[in-house]
């Protein structure tokens, strides 16, 4: 009985100027069967892109340099092709704690959907919301049969 290979598994770059929210999606994704890289800026984002495309980029919004919405923008011009998850906390903490639905983080998501952007994920998100959005967006990794 012959088994045939594996496609290859999609590849995913995850730009986020905070390294521990890289190395857990990364973590996660690499788990579900997805090939990852990262970046931890826009730029080093579009540069990383020019050496190996990705069928996915996840995007944080707020960035310094170039954000998110400036990145989705680049995508769009450059590497049309290339999938975009946008995905904000929107900087909003309150003294009395994370408020996931304020108006910045809908604002900042918003701007990413206007922007261009295939899917949002609203931070901070739960393993399976992550997966579900990756999964509708590019299809989850095929497996060998």
């Amino acid at each position: 009985m012959s088994t045939t290979p594996a496609p290859p598994a999609p590849r995913v770059l995850i730009v986020d100027d905070e390294p521990g929210v890289r190395l857990a999606i990364g973590r996660i994704l690499e788990r579900a069967g997805y090939a990852v890289r990262i970046a931890a800026s826009a730029e080093a984002g579009v540069a990383e892109l020019g050496r190996e495309p990705a069928e996915l980029v996840i995007t944080d919004m707020i960035m310094p340099q170039q954000n998110g919405a400036e990145l989705i923008t680049i995508l769009r011009r450059d590497f049309p092709a290339t999938r975009v998850v946008a995905m904000s906390g929107g900087g909003n903490f309150w003294p009395q704690g994370y408020q996931r639905d304020a108006i910045t983080t809908s604002a900042y998501l918003a701007l990413a959907e206007k922007s261009g952007a295939d899917g949002i994920l609203p931070k901070p998100f739960e393993t399976a919301e992550l997966l579900a959005v990756v999964d509708r967006v590019v299809g989850p990794p095929q497996r060998a049969g």
